[in-house]
């Protein structure tokens, strides 16, 4: 997630929206939805249930597009493809008794999306008709990974190998299942494994 930025702060929401001209003349290209949770080959389930999701916002304006990335997302609602006049956006932070965050994004009366976390990156290069959101979609509890040799990669985690494109910075460990962020070689020295979010798992019986 280091190409990514946070917003943690009402000031750091308001100067997203001010980066794009208020998300003016812009509108939603891809929606991308996963549950963390899913079910392994052997039928047990990982009850690891969160939904993220990534949202490309191309627009007429600089810097043209981006990709906003909301973690944990309590609601989503679609229902106007059309452009976007201008978008508002909200972060509410209750201490008491533990600290939760609510981030609140609505673009128009058209999309509208609540969040525990929001992340977001430039894409200028996310203009034109394809497809754009092809790989994994990214988390913050994603484990380091670096590159071996060729399309060699190992887990930072479990320490196995497999093989992925060098493309894809994002990417399930096969062994364990964590989902990895590929790594400069000169960094995996510095960076102690980070697991993800315990997993429950439950098999049917």
């Amino acid at each position: 997630m280091q190409s990514y930025e946070r917003v943690d702060s009402q000031e750091d929401m308001d100067l997203l929206l001010a980066s794009i001209r208020g998300f003016h003349d812009s509108m939603t290209k891809e929606i991308h939805l996963i549950n963390r949770g899913y079910v392994r080959a052997d039928k047990s389930m990982m009850m690891s249930h969160r939904f993220d999701t990534q949202i490309l916002i191309q627009s007429q304006w600089k810097p043209f597009a981006l990709e906003l990335l909301f973690v944990g997302v309590r609601e989503l609602c679609a229902n106007d493809p059309g452009e976007y006049w201008g978008a508002s956006g909200s972060v509410e932070i209750k201490s008491a008794p533990v600290e939760i965050r609510s981030i609140c994004m609505k673009f128009d009366s058209a999309l509208r999306v609540v969040s525990e976390s929001l992340y977001y990156k430039v894409r200028t290069e996310c203009l034109g008709a394809q497809a754009f959101l092809k790989s994994q979609v990214p988390t913050p509890d994603a484990v380091p990974s670096s590159l071996l040799e060729d399309k060699w990669r190992q887990c930072s985690a479990c320490c196995d190998a497999w093989e992925c494109e060098p493309t894809e910075i994002f990417s399930y460990c096969p062994s364990c299942g964590q989902l990895t962020e590929l790594r400069p070689v000169d960094e995996r020295f510095n960076l102690s494994p980070k697991p993800g979010p315990p997993v429950k798992s439950y098999t049917k019986r």
